[in-house]
C-alpha cells in the first residue's frame, strides 16, 4: 500500500477553486504554475495568430534568413498547439488525485468512489456556466456589431473567429444553436476557443470511469492500465487522440506514481541526475520535436530534415514513423510528445518544480480558465479596434468591375507596427483585468450554483439527509431521524 508522496508533485498542478483543478488542494499549497504558463502561451498564440502569422512558420518565405523567433524552441510558444494539451494533461491528473489519495494512502475505497461521483457530478456545471456566459457576452458583443473591424481586417483567422454580422433575430437563433453545438460537434460561432470544452468533460468522465474500474486493483495493475491506455491513444490515429487521449491517461499515471512512495523516495535519492541530466535531455529532444512549423517545413533546413525523420525515415513515406504513424496529424504529434516529455521532467526534477511555484505563475494559474475564456473576445474586439480602427471603415464589399470580371475583396490592413505594439499592451492587460473580475464575481458565482446542486442531490457527508434514509429503505421517526438501531427494510426482510 503506498503511503505518503511527496507533495512536490502534486504542487505543481492543483488549483483551488479553479475548475480545471476540481478543488483539489491536499496539500494546501497555492495555485501552482504550470497552469499559469499554459494562460500565458494561450495568449501569446492566439497574438501571432492575430498580428504575425508567419511566426508558424520557419521563415518569412523560402530561401530567406529566419527571424529570431521563428527557429526551433523559440518558436514553441508563438506556433501554438501545446495549451490544449497540456490542459487535457491536467485534467487527468487533478481528476485522479483525490480519489487514488483517499483509495491508497487512507484505505478508503468507498470515500473514493463517492469523491469520483461528486466530481463528475460537479464537472458538467463547473464548465457549461461560465461557458455559456461567455457565449452569452460575445453574443451582445455581435448584436452592437462590435465584430466589424474583426469581420474586415486583413488577418484570416481573425475573420474566421469572428461572428459574422447579422440581423437581432438571426443573431438569437444562433445563440441557441452554438449554445448546444458547444457540446456536440465542438462547433460555437460566437467564441471557436470552446472547441476544446466538449472534449475536455469527455476526458474526465474517461478518467472516472478509468479511477473506478481501477480502484480496486494493485498498484503495479493500475500502472499497467494507464500505460496500455497511453499506448493505445498514440497507436490510434483517429482525430485528436494524442491531445486529449493520451495526454489524460499520462496524467492519470503521474497521479498515480506522485502516491506512490517507493517512486518518490528514488526522486528524492536521484535529484541530481534526474535534475541535471535527464529533465534538459527530455526537454531539449522534446522542444526540437515540437517546434516542427505548422506549415512550409521545407523554407528551412532544420525543419525539412525533422520533416524527413518524423515522415520518411527510410525513404518511404507510406510508412511514417514511431513518433507519427501512417495517418496521424504530424503537427499534433509533435506537439503531445512535448508535451509529454515536459510533462515526465517537471515531475522528476523538484528544481523545475520550485520554478513553476513562483508567486506570479501562482496567480496567472489561478485565473487560467478565465483568460481562455475572455480572451478571445476582447482580441476581436477592443485589440483588432487598436490596429484596424473601430468603425470598420473605408470598406467596399467585392462585387463586379466594370468589365464585368469579379473584384477581388480588399481587406483593412493594419495602421502601423506601434498600433499592433499598442494593441498587444492593451489586449493583455484588459485580459488578465477581466480574468480577475470573472473569478471574482462570475466564477465564484456558477462555483455556488454548482454546490447548490450538489447539495440538494447528495446526501451530506456527515448526516445523511431524511430523503437519502427514506431510500435507503430506513423507517424515520417523525423528525426525520432513524430510530436508534432500525435496520434498513431491505435488510429486514
Amino acid at each position: 500500500m503506498a503511503s505518503r508522496p511527496n507533495q512536490r508533485n502534486i504542487k505543481w498542478v492543483e488549483v483551488r477553486g479553479n475548475i480545471f483543478s476540481d478543488f483539489v488542494d491536499s496539500s494546501g499549497v497555492p495555485v501552482p504554475g504550470l497552469r499559469g504558463v499554459t494562460s500565458v502561451l494561450v495568449i501569446t498564440t492566439h497574438i501571432a495568430r492575430a498580428l504575425d502569422f508567419p511566426l508558424f512558420w520557419p521563415a518569412d518565405s523560402k530561401g530567406e534568413a529566419p527571424r529570431l523567433l521563428q527557429y526551433p524552441y523559440l518558436r514553441i510558444p508563438y506556433q501554438g498547439r501545446i495549451g490544449v494539451p497540456i490542459f487535457a494533461f491536467l485534467t487527468g491528473f487533478v481528476c485522479a488525485n483525490k480519489p487514488l489519495k483517499l483509495a491508497y494512502q487512507q484505505s478508503n475505497a468507498p470515500a473514493a468512489l463517492k469523491t469520483i461521483a461528486r466530481s463528475a457530478f460537479r464537472r458538467p456545471p463547473r464548465l457549461m456556466l461560465p461557458a455559456l456566459i461567455a457565449t452569452l457576452i460575445s453574443f451582445f458583443m455581435s448584436v452592437v456589431g462590435a465584430y466589424r473591424a474583426a469581420n474586415r481586417c486583413d488577418a484570416f483567422w481573425v475573420r474566421f473567429d469572428a461572428p459574422d454580422e447579422m440581423s437581432l433575430g438571426d443573431n438569437i437563433r444562433r445563440l441557441f444553436r452554438s449554445s448546444l453545438t458547444t457540446w456536440t460537434n465542438t462547433e460555437n460561432v460566437y467564441d471557436r476557443h470552446q472547441w476544446a470544452m466538449r472534449p475536455l468533460l469527455i476526458g474526465a468522465f474517461q478518467v472516472y470511469i478509468v479511477l473506478a474500474a481501477t480502484i480496486g486493483m494493485r498498484f503495479k495493475y493500475r500502472v499497467l492500465v494507464h500505460v496500455l491506455l497511453i499506448t493505445y491513444w498514440l497507436m490510434n490515429v483517429g482525430h485528436l487522440t494524442e491531445t486529449f487521449g493520451a495526454m489524460l491517461a499520462l496524467g492519470t499515471l503521474l497521479a498515480e506514481l506522485s502516491q506512490h512512495r517507493p517512486t518518490q523516495n528514488f526522486i528524492t535519492s536521484h535529484q541530481r541526475l534526474l535534475t541535471c541530466i535527464v529533465a534538459p535531455i527530455l526537454l531539449l529532444v522534446g522542444g526540437y520535436v515540437g517546434s516542427y512549423p505548422q506549415e512550409h517545413e521545407d523554407w528551412a533546413p532544420w525543419s525539412m530534415s525533422l520533416h524527413k525523420f518524423l515522415l520518411n525515415p527510410v525513404g518511404d513515406e507510406k510508412r511514417g514513423s514511431f513518433l507519427v504513424p501512417k495517418g496521424s496529424n504530424v503537427h499534433r504529434r509533435t506537439s503531445a510528445f512535448f508535451i509529454m516529455c515536459t510533462s515526465i521532467s517537471i515531475f522528476i526534477s523538484p528544481f523545475i518544480q520550485k520554478l513553476l511555484s513562483h508567486r506570479l505563475l501562482i496567480w496567472l494559474g489561478h485565473h487560467s480558465f478565465a483568460v481562455y475564456l475572455t480572451h478571445g473576445t476582447i482580441l476581436r474586439t477592443v485589440g483588432m479596434w487598436i490596429v484596424y480602427g473601430i468603425s470598420g471603415e473605408p470598406w467596399e464589399p467585392a462585387g463586379k468591375n466594370e468589365d464585368g470580371s469579379q473584384k477581388q475583396q480588399q481587406y483593412l490592413r493594419p495602421k502601423s507596427r506601434a498600433h499592433k505594439m499598442a494593441s498587444i499592451l492593451v489586449f493583455t492587460v484588459l485580459t488578465y483585468i477581466a480574468a480577475w473580475a470573472w473569478m471574482k464575481y462570475v466564477d465564484s458565482a456558477c462555483a455556488r450554483a454548482t454546490q447548490w446542486l450538489e447539495k440538494k442531490v447528495f446526501d451530506d457527508d456527515n448526516e445523511e439527509g431524511k430523503s437519502g434514509l427514506a431510500e435507503k429503505g430506513y423507517l424515520l421517526n417523525g423528525n426525520g431521524t432513524r430510530p436508534e438501531g432500525e435496520r434498513p427494510k431491505e435488510a429486514q426482510s
